[in-house]
């Protein structure tokens, strides 16, 4: 099985164990510069295949699947994507609103704030801009990432943050966190800690398929 295909499937199972997924989940994996793996839209996470995967060219794809391609083409620093519909992201999605850095986790991982696009292709991209997460307006979550461990944590971060808005907003205590502070946390982690890590996971996530196909090659060569 291609690498990125098993990637995408493992991926798939560790959102539905967390149930941070929905009806319309879709996940992608850049593959090369200009082409893309994807999950079949209408497929849900927890019923994926090998067979619900495939591998398109981002400069002509159906409109289902155009807002992974057109991040692809805007961002050459995202190699993953995931489109989710967690528990607590859509409520927040439907309201619209801005998340504030509520936990150091999101401040790390996903920004000083992260904020409701449209649901429009155009607007995705113009929010996303300088980050790598977004909430959609009434549906879920769009993450990206270096890789595909990145974009997985990034759900699983936003959802847990969506959890503290709402439920701190309920009580009149929702304390966020100072946004220098936020910011320079972002920073750190983006330019330190998280660099090597993410390094070594896209060498697992794609090298290996790189060696596969080398191998291959080297054999019809003989």
């Amino acid at each position: 099985m291609d690498k990125i295909v098993q990637t995408i499937l493992d991926y798939a199972a560790k959102l539905v164990a967390e149930g941070v997924v929905g009806e319309s989940d879709m996940l992608s994996m850049r593959s090369e510069i200009n082409f893309m793996y994807i999950t079949k839209a209408g497929v849900k996470l927890a019923d994926l295949t090998e067979n619900d995967i495939f591998k398109t060219t981002i400069f002509k794809v159906d409109e289902e699947y155009k807002v992974h391609a057109e991040i692809y083409k805007e961002r050459e620093d995202i190699n993953a994507i995931c489109q989710c519909y967690p528990k607590w992201v859509t409520p927040v999605a439907k309201a619209g609103v801005t998340i504030p850095a509520v936990l150091d986790d999101m401040a790390q991982i996903v920004g000083p704030t992260c904020k409701t696009s449209a649901d429009d292709v155009a607007s995705i991209i113009k929010t996303l801009k300088g980050r790598n997460s977004c909430l959609v307006k009434d549906k879920g979550c769009i993450t990206s990432g270096r890789t595909m461990d990145e974009a997985y944590t990034c759900v699983l971060v936003l959802d847990k943050a969506s959890h503290c808005f709402v439920a701190s907003s309920v009580i009149g205590a929702n304390k966020v966190i100072n946004g220098l502070e936020a910011r320079l946390m972002r920073f750190i982690y983006k330019t330190k800690y998280s660099k090597k890590n993410q390094e070594n996971l896209s060498a697992k996530e794609e090298g290996e398929q790189i060696k596969e196909e080398t191998s291959v090659k080297e054999e019809g060569e003989v």
